[in-house]
């Protein structure tokens, strides 16, 4: 079923990805500063909405069950690249706000518990 495949590519490429966040600081600052370059916030738009439209185009699937999770992953893709592309100072904004935030890691780890749950979910339901 194409919601598990999803469920799976997404849980397990979150896990791996808020994984190597968190444990190479670097990796993390460098993100950051690689986002604050207005001619790499074009690519990051350009990809994040390219993943959002194949998501909602494949899987625009609105039930009442854990499949709505990857239809909202798809939507909020789409709509972050959208917003990426169209609002690049106002990004830089909230780049700058959130690169220090102490919640961060934090929000990592809540990120792969949530990769966890959706790999679960993709293997076993």
């Amino acid at each position: 079923m194409l919601s598990n495949y999803l469920a799976e590519v997404w849980g397990i490429s979150i896990v791996v990805i808020s994984l190597a966040l968190l444990l190479k600081e670097d990796y993390l600052k460098n993100l950051f500063s690689s986002m604050k370059k207005e001619e790499n916030l074009l690519l990051w738009g350009c990809f994040t909405f390219i993943i959002g439209i194949v998501m909602v185009l494949a899987h625009n699937i609105w039930v009442k069950d854990w499949q709505i999770i990857i239809t909202i992953f798809g939507w909020a893709s789409l709509l972050k690249g959208l917003y990426i592309l169209f609002l690049p100072k106002l990004t830089e904004f909230w780049i700058k706000k959130i690169e220090n935030a102490p919640f961060l890691p934090f929000a990592l780890v809540i990120a792969v518990f949530i990769g966890l749950a959706l790999t679960y979910l993709g293997f076993t339901a």
